[in-house]
């Protein structure tokens, strides 16, 4: 910064000759033109800005260094813009994904509550429940809605499978609900013959 002030300092020095005080007497007398001749000056600028005979002509320096500059512009390098890739969009909703996922969800709850139904019935005949998570709930009807927990889980995680970008989990987004939906039925199953056996 103080650089630049320094060069900007010499420029105005050599452009004025060396001599940057300026005397009162010429301050006083261009002020004194000034409040004199407003109407003047004003003419002046508007014939300026019209292309009267008082504007400023381009003359040959002024050529070269708009060339100089425009030279120097061309030396910038400026990237090509390349197109952004575009975002795969895998549709989910309203095709035969979702209402797949969906009709997976109704039978996995279904079978949770299954579930649930024969455990009840299992430890009315005098079993004791084996999962240590449901084992609080077991004593009561709370477990109806303590085992839909788990099948929440996993409807979340196969709509996640179903949006990923991986082609492996995409394809198997299905899985985790039909295990769960097997495991469930298949304890329901044992539970009932449990009772049955008592």
């Amino acid at each position: 910064m103080a650089f630049a002030a320094l060069v900007m300092f010499l420029q105005f020095g050599l452009w004025s000759g060396g001599d940057i005080a300026t005397p009162p007497s010429a301050t006083t007398a261009t002020t004194a033109n000034w409040q004199a001749e407003p109407d003047n000056l004003l003419n002046k600028t508007s014939a300026a800005k019209s292309g009267g005979p008082n504007s400023p002509k381009l003359t040959a320096t002024s050529e070269d260094q708009a060339s100089e500059n425009s030279q120097l512009l061309s030396l910038i390098y400026v990237p090509p813009i390349r197109p952004a890739k575009p975002e795969r969009i895998i549709p989910v909703e309203g095709s035969h994904e979702h209402r797949n996922w969906l009709i997976l969800s109704i039978a996995q709850h279904s079978a949770a509550a299954f579930d649930a139904y024969s455990t009840r019935q299992a430890i009315s005949s005098g079993a004791r429940e084996d999962d240590p998570l449901m084992r609080p709930f077991a004593q009561s009807s709370a477990i109806y809605a303590a085992i839909q927990g788990g099948p929440v889980i996993l409807d979340f995680a196969a709509r996640r499978m179903q949006r990923s970008g991986n082609n492996l989990i995409r394809k198997t987004w299905w899985l985790p609900q039909s295990i769960s939906t097997g495991m469930f039925l298949f304890s329901g199953v044992h539970n009932l013959h449990v009772a049955s056996r008592r």
